[in-house]
Formats: C-alpha cells, sequence, structure tokens
C-alpha cells in the first residue's frame, strides 16, 4: 500500500506564513512563495542575481486581504495564482513557526 500524505483541511495566511490543518489533527507552518521570492532578491552574489526585480512587486502577493482556497486533493491556492501542492505542503512544512 502507497503511503499518503495527510490531507489538508484548513490553511490560513498569518502575514506570509501558510498555517495548515491537516486530518489528522496535526498543524504544519510553512513560508508563502513570496516570502522566498524577497528571501532570494536580497541574497548576494549569484543568487540573489536577477532576482532583485522581485522587490520592484513587492505588494503583488501581500497577506493582507489574502484569499485562501483549499482544492479537494488538499492543495493550496492563495490570491488565485500562487499554488501549493500537497507534498509541498507536508515536506516543506515545520512544526512551528521559529522552525522556519
Amino acid at each position: 500500500m502507497e503511503n499518503q500524505l495527510p490531507k489538508a483541511v484548513k490553511a490560513e495566511n498569518l502575514a506570509n506564513i501558510l498555517r495548515v490543518k491537516y486530518e489528522n489533527g496535526e498543524v504544519r507552518y510553512l513560508k508563502t512563495h513570496w516570502v522566498g521570492e524577497v528571501t532570494d532578491a536580497f541574497r548576494f552574489g549569484k543568487n540573489g542575481k536577477g532576482k532583485r526585480k522581485n522587490l520592484l512587486a513587492l505588494s503583488r502577493n501581500m497577506w493582507i486581504g489574502s484569499e485562501v482556497k483549499l482544492e479537494d486533493d488538499g492543495t493550496v491556492i492563495l490570491n488565485g495564482k500562487d499554488r501549493y501542492t500537497p507534498e509541498e505542503l507536508w515536506y516543506e512544512g515545520k512544526k512551528s513557526i521559529p522552525e522556519l
């Protein structure tokens, strides 16, 4: 039998940190893609080169007024276009915010 991931049943955007509750009662936290883009833009050297243009669009995925949609398979869609798969949510999610 294939090892299946717990299904996300609720998701909230808490200041660009997703809080995801699963059917098994577990809660995990994940930085939004927007936070990753901004973090990458501030890196020095090759890692940040070409990504600084993201700083021009800082308000594009701001958390205030975010729309969070949960699909039947547990995929989370933030603001109609930012997609988080069940695998990403589970494997990249942390059990507490300080672990992020």
